[in-house]
């Protein structure tokens, strides 16, 4: 049986979002937010679900019931093993790769919305979108983030983002005491690598994603292990 393709754009690398502050809005940008997840307002390491009007087609499955994350992912279908979505791909890549549930992150790190901050949901139809709105870290509450991820019900995935620590003395080594994740996963214990996400659009199969431990790409080793520049990310073990 031939799976389905999952069709992943992610607009620019995170490297780049990183050093550059946001200009124009993005052109796959999607600005109508819609509702704001009240039940993740003012909360940390929180999650709620919430029911799309079609199936979007992950694989060889489809879903309609969507897991949202304050840590910047989603989850599909369940939460998985563990019950929950954790802020620390970066070096406990096992929660990422091998959880059970397809799990889309277009920014999973350590992020806290107990100072400010918002997520909201806006289902269109065909297609339905999750933005986190201006959302802090767990190392600076008022280091902010903005970003979202689309879902379509061809199975296309849309990762978008406008402003990422992008402020007066805002970088990933200052604003955060976590490394980050950047992708999509089945979740089904096979890790097929890292892959250069910066030049979407582009088909891939059921897992493709990035680690950030440092200021590098693909900084982390294996399971965060201290590969990466000095710095406050840095392991206090190896």
């Amino acid at each position: 049986m031939k799976l389905a393709r999952t069709h992943l754009f992610v607009a620019v690398s995170i490297a780049a979002l990183l050093s550059v502050p946001a200009q124009a809005i993005p052109p796959i940008w999607e600005p109508s937010f819609g509702s704001e997840l009240l039940t993740l307002t003012t909360q940390d390491d929180a999650t709620t679900s919430v029911v799309l009007s079609f199936n979007f087609p992950y694989e060889a499955a489809s879903y309609t019931t969507v897991h949202i994350g304050t840590n910047g992912c989603v989850q599909l279908g369940s939460l998985g093993t563990d019950g929950d979505i954790d802020y620390d791909h970066w070096q406990y890549f096992e929660e990422f790769i091998d959880d059970s549930a397809p799990e889309l992150c277009p920014l999973n790190t350590d992020l806290d919305l107990t100072t400010t901050g918002t997520i909201h949901f806006n289902d269109f139809g065909d297609h339905a979108v999750v933005t986190w709105n201006e959302v802090g870290t767990n190392q600076e509450e008022t280091h902010l983030s903005t970003f979202q991820v689309q879902l379509w019900n061809t199975g296309r995935i849309v990762f978008g983002y406008n402003g990422i620590l992008d402020g007066a003395g805002e970088d990933l080594l200052a604003s955060l005491d976590e490394g980050i994740v950047v992708g999509i996963t089945i979740s089904d214990n096979v890790d097929p690598g890292p892959v250069d996400l910066s030049n979407g659009p582009f088909s891939t199969g059921a897992t493709a994603y990035e680690r950030w431990c440092y200021d590098a790409a693909d900084s982390c080793g294996v399971n965060g292990s201290n590969t990466g520049l000095p710095g406050p990310l840095r392991p206090t073990s190896a």
